[in-house]
């Protein structure tokens, strides 16, 4: 028998064998599969690849305690809109991934100092491993307020955020995802005198037109406590963001 005819028979053999080996391992997946999930293996198989998409098309869930708390908030704050803090917190979350991938703690607006604390140092961690991280294509699915609490002088409004974007590293090694990554966040709105002092940098005043006294009070008619002038504000302007997380 010539070489090549010898040759040609154990790549044959071998080719058998493999073909062999797949068939014996696709009937053993296919009797686990019906015996622990009652499928056969393609019913399994397109099980598997429903559940990849989903995960990448299904908004992440948020806790929706409105009923609770948007009475509340609505009644300490009667010139806002609920629309409008839930419009103010998704914004926050935004900006706050913006300085994130641009690296500037000045694209925060309306910020305590703890918070750009907080994103200069995600800032100082990804410089030192030599990446970038980016937020592209954010999309916001759903806001909705998680927490509310508050005292004479001060009032704290919890939001849940869920959004997309295509979430990545850029070290030169990864590329941008094809599909987006399903995130949620939070954003804390803070409103009081205790904040406002936590923050070096505010785009407002929020004074006694008549003393010049600061003036910082929860819901009803505001009134300076130094000489007893009634106060109209853009109470909007007096929130700040005084903390934020990425809920995984």
């Amino acid at each position: 028998m010539s070489p090549i005819l010898v040759t040609l028979i154990i790549i044959v053999i071998i080719l058998l064998t493999i073909a062999g080996l797949v068939l014996y391992i696709r009937w053993r997946l296919g009797r686990a599969t019906k015996k622990y999930l009652n499928m056969n293996l393609k019913q399994t198989a397109d099980y598997i690849g429903k559940g990849l998409k989903d995960e990448v098309s299904t908004p992440k869930p948020i806790s929706n305690v409105s009923a609770v708390y948007k009475p509340r908030l609505m009644r300490d704050f009667p010139d806002m809109t609920y629309e409008r803090f839930l419009e103010m917190a998704s914004t926050a979350l935004v900006s706050i991934m913006t300085a994130i991938e641009s690296g500037n703690t000045a694209k925060i607006e309306n910020a305590t100092d703890t918070v750009k604390e907080k994103v200069y140092n995600i800032i100082c961690d990804n410089n030192s491993r030599n990446v970038v991280e980016h937020y592209d294509e954010i999309r916001i699915h759903r806001t909705a307020i998680a927490d509310y609490r508050s005292t004479s002088e001060t009032a704290t409004a919890k939001f849940e955020i869920s959004f997309q974007c295509c979430h990545y590293f850029e070290d030169g090694k990864h590329n941008k995802p094809e599909n987006p990554t399903q995130m949620a966040g939070s954003i804390t709105l803070s409103y009081g005198r205790d904040f406002a002092e936590n923050a070096t940098s505010l785009t407002y005043s929020h004074n006694c037109p008549n003393c010049g006294a600061p003036v910082y009070a929860v819901g009803g008619k505001i009134v300076c406590k130094f000489c007893g002038t009634g106060i109209t504000e853009q109470v909007y302007k007096s929130w700040l963001v005084s903390d934020y997380n990425f809920i995984r």
